[in-house]
């Protein structure tokens, strides 16, 4: 290997590692191996949050139609943001019953994610968690397992 290509490599380890986050890529650079993308294992976090979106970009009617913003997978139910017309809307179906909230109107919030108040309830979900709250107490909480990002 060139010593061009020698730098290259340890230049895009160092890139990688400060996007990723992936400390491990940083031995690459300070000692003698250096990493390469298809060495690249990824975490649980990654591999759902890398997904591409374009296939599904259209929200399911049940879901009020519109351009699909997110869609989470929880342990309990399926969700879709979705924007119409500019404005985005909360969907969110129970897994057991296939009932649910419908079309609520829906907001984002950095560092929250996406809520969606309704009367004394509010559902705030994120790609981490789904939190129902009711009258300001959470009541439930259900862990993400699917997140798709994008349109």
């Amino acid at each position: 290997m060139t010593n061009f290509q020698q730098i290259q490599n340890k230049s895009f380890s160092l890139i990688l590692a400060a996007t990723c986050g992936a400390a491990s890529l940083l031995t690459g650079i300070a000692g003698t191996s250096s990493a390469s993308a298809a060495q690249l294992e990824s975490t649980p976090v990654s591999a759902v949050n890398s997904q591409i979106i374009a296939k599904t970009s259209v929200c399911p009617r049940y879901a009020g139609g519109g351009r699909l913003e997110a869609y989470f997978e929880t342990t309990n139910f399926y969700i879709h943001i979705c924007n119409k017309n500019g404005n985005l809307f909360y969907t969110g179906i129970s897994k057991s019953t296939g009932k649910g909230i419908r079309s609520l109107p829906a907001y984002s919030e950095e560092g929250t994610g996406y809520v969606a108040p309704n009367k004394n309830y509010e559902y705030v979900v994120n790609g981490a968690n789904l939190e129902i709250v009711k009258n300001g107490r959470v009541i439930q909480t259900d862990r993400v397992v699917k997140y798709v990002s994008g349109y």
